[in-house]
């Protein structure tokens, strides 16, 4: 969650609260902002974006750079608003090595 909310700030996740199932399990919700009559973005328009942000494309939907590899970046995990800006709304994200995350 933190890695997705400093790269993809548009789309933070927030804290909602807990669920679960009584004596056997507890699990997080959380939420994001609504993106209003959004449609899926094209794969040209992700790479696009991805490559803006600092990413090289390492197959369809994953990218990385030095310090994080993003996968599962595909139309169905990006909208693109009514002014044509994207918003990465799932994506799966894991650090490479030692990073330092500010914040």
């Amino acid at each position: 969650m933190l890695c997705h909310n400093i790269l993809f700030y548009d789309t933070a996740y927030e804290f909602y609260g807990f669920t679960g199932f009584e004596g056997r399990s507890v699990m997080p919700i959380f939420t994001q902002k609504l993106i209003k009559d959004a449609t899926p973005a094209t794969t040209i328009e992700i790479d696009t974006y991805m490559s803006a942000l600092g990413f090289n494309k390492m197959e369809e939907g994953v990218f990385s750079n030095h310090e994080m590899r993003v996968w599962d970046v595909l139309p169905r995990n990006v909208l693109r608003d009514h002014d044509g800006d994207l918003f990465v709304i799932d994506a799966e994200i894991t650090l490479m090595g030692v990073v330092k995350l500010d914040f």
